[in-house]
């Protein structure tokens, strides 16, 4: 019965025949055999239908299904609520579907619930199976793996206070497209992920040769205008001593810098910042915009003042939103990663029992960049974030839906003040009136499945049908009310970094952790007297889970002493500057981050550079 066909075409005519059909008998006065031919119906079907009509029951055409739980109206609502959870990236799995509609037939108190549904308390997979081929916009999809602080960042609440700067920045000093730079660093690593090759059918496991089981990471920094243009990279080594020797054969003009870690640091981004404004040319009559993320290597106070007395004028991206609206993240690094993946492999194949290392990374971008960075990736990236031709209203509704389950009221607002009436009556077109956090960066909207009920009446047992829902059975994901948050550390969002006041605003910040950062040298000073060299490291490392503080490693003298620094993957910050925070190490490239910053496993942590959209 599962595989089904028809062999007639019995009880296929559509309502409105009938409905013509029986306009014919009543209006016209024709006789029913002769309306049922006229309109190919059977005589008898014509008959029941225009006796029902005439008492006014409900009409219905076509066979019963007389083993179905529920009808078409109830799986609609079902479907809509599947597409509303998956907007909101909480999907369901097909067991939670199942389980569902046990819920959902018992609070309808349907008549047709199979026995075994009770017994296992959760539908059969052959419902399953029925109600995917009846509802075909549905299907089953393997999702993106999406970090909490994307989902919940991006909102329309941010989105438009950053346009709301970039727009008044354009009226004011009149930019074209040749003048709007956008800065953006990413990582190359020397073992590549190998992509799809021909291989025999039905072989459960294909290998390929890569250079090492872990890669060596580095940073290559980028910058391009919305006219097209590109100046050349920057590459940062993880080596403590520079030399001009690692970039041979790489891009020409392009230049390099070194520190322990290879990633972008504050002393690195004002030799890339030399090297932008060497290039891009910016003058008191035509000064450029530079478009850039929050990383700590960016808002500082030394790259500000050198961007201010240059007449470069830098606006920040909102947090965790570069994703949409960095050029250089939607046009040309995806690219860029599967080209230089194909000349990695190619590599491989070219050096048979050779292993890969950093200094071979120059040649390889030099062959891939060209492909990625040229003019039509990067103007289709500034058009698909909206930036250059500017359209504010790029993105839609749907583009911001994940944000819905971490809509919450401000903490710091007293119980009185927040009146939970007013803010499930709002409309989901409105969300920036609930922005009462505008440093937390998180939209503020009601919960969908309170939208879907607030103006439907209390339902009884007998209007239980119209009120159907299953964001009543199940509701939709919803976060808890924030607490208030105890961490030092200054939340940012989008703004001119070059204005007087956030200039200030960083000066003072550099002033405090300067002053944190001479107690601990004089302190350290003070333990090594007479003792010669010595190492000192952190908190050890937590074997169960991972988790530990990260190594310090201090040489200490009477003269003098030098830090090994090391920077949070996620937000960017200092080790010195958050020592009472617990960090956690990455097991691929052996860099560290705040515990409270990496979301999912902890135990085999493996950081978002490692684990890379690289298809």
């Amino acid at each position: 019965m599962r595989v089904y066909k028809r062999k007639s075409e019995r009880a296929t005519q559509s309502q409105e025949v009938y409905e013509l059909a029986a306009a014919e008998v009543l209006e016209n006065k024709c006789s029913i055999r002769k309306a049922s031919q006229t309109f190919g119906l059977c005589h008898v079907s014509l008959y029941r239908y225009i006796k029902k009509k005439k008492n006014n029951e409900r009409l219905r055409v076509g066979y019963v299904k007389p083993r179905q739980v529920f009808t078409a109206e109830e799986e609609d609502k079902i479907a809509s609520y599947l597409l509303k959870c998956a907007d909101i990236y909480f999907g369901l799995l097909p067991i939670e579907v199942r389980k569902l509609a046990h819920q959902c037939g018992v609070q309808l108190s349907a008549k047709n619930i199979p026995p075994s549904w009770h017994q296992n308390n959760m539908a059969g997979t052959d419902w399953f199976q029925n109600f995917m081929r009846r509802n075909s916009h549905l299907s089953l999809r393997t999702p993106e793996a999406t970090s909490l602080s994307r989902a919940t960042s991006f909102n329309k609440t941010n989105v438009n206070s950053f346009f709301e700067i970039y727009q008044r920045l354009l009226q004011k000093y009149q930019f074209n497209a040749s003048r709007i730079w956008n800065i953006d660093e990413t990582g190359v690593t020397t073992v590549q992920k190998p992509k799809k090759i021909v291989a025999a059918r039905g072989q459960k496991q294909i290998g390929a040769i890569t250079s090492a089981e872990r890669g060596t990471l580095v940073t290559l920094a980028c910058a391009s205008n919305a006219a097209g243009n590109f100046i050349p990279p920057m590459f940062v080594f993880p080596k403590l001593k520079y030399s001009e020797m690692f970039i041979r054969g790489g891009p020409p003009d392009c230049i390099g810098a070194g520190n322990s870690s290879g990633w972008m640091t504050e002393k690195e981004f004002l030799i890339f910042m030399d090297h932008f404004i060497k290039h891009a040319k910016p003058t008191k009559e035509e000064p450029v915009l530079l478009l850039l993320d929050n990383h700590s290597s960016h808002v500082n106070i030394g790259v500000v003042e050198k961007a201010k007395e240059n007449n470069v004028i830098m606006l920040s991206f909102p947090p965790h939103c570069s994703h949409n609206l960095q050029p250089l993240d939607v046009g040309v690094y995806g690219p860029f990663k599967n080209y230089t993946n194909r000349a990695q492999t190619a590599w491989m194949h070219n050096n048979p029992g050779k292993t890969m290392t950093i200094y071979d990374i120059p040649s390889i971008v030099k062959e891939s960049l060209p492909l990625a960075l040229n003019p039509t990736n990067i103007m289709s990236g500034f058009k698909a974030s909206g930036l250059w031709p500017l359209n504010a209203d790029i993105f839609q509704d749907s583009d911001f839906a994940p944000s819905y389950v971490t809509d919450r009221p401000d903490p710091t607002q007293e119980p009185d003040d927040v009146n939970v009436t007013d803010n499930i009556s709002l409309n989901l077109e409105n969300p920036e009136l609930l922005d009462s956090v505008p440093e937390v960066d998180i939209s503020t909207t009601e919960i969908i499945s309170q939208i879907e009920t607030a103006n439907e009446p209390t339902p009884s047992c007998s209007g239980l049908q119209k009120t159907f829902s299953p964001s009543k059975i199940r509701p939709l994901p919803k976060a808890p009310p924030r607490k208030t948050n105890t961490n030092s550390r200054r939340k940012r969002k989008s703004t001119v970094l070059t204005d007087t006041p956030e200039k200030e605003a960083l000066l003072k910040e550099y002033e405090e952790k300067m002053k944190k950062k001479q107690k601990k040298d004089d302190k350290i000073k003070g333990k090594g007297k007479g003792k010669g060299k010595g190492k000192a490291k952190g908190k050890s490392t937590n074997n169960k889970t991972g988790v530990g503080r990260a190594k310090k490693k201090i040489l200490c003298s009477d003269s003098e002493s030098e830090a090994e620094e090391w920077y949070c993957l996620v937000c960017g910050e200092a080790y010195t500057d958050t020592n009472k925070e617990d960090w956690i190490e990455c097991i691929i490239c052996k860099m560290w981050a705040h515990v409270g910053c990496v979301t999912g496993d902890i135990i085999s942590f493996i950081c978002i550079n490692c684990n890379s959209d690289e298809d």
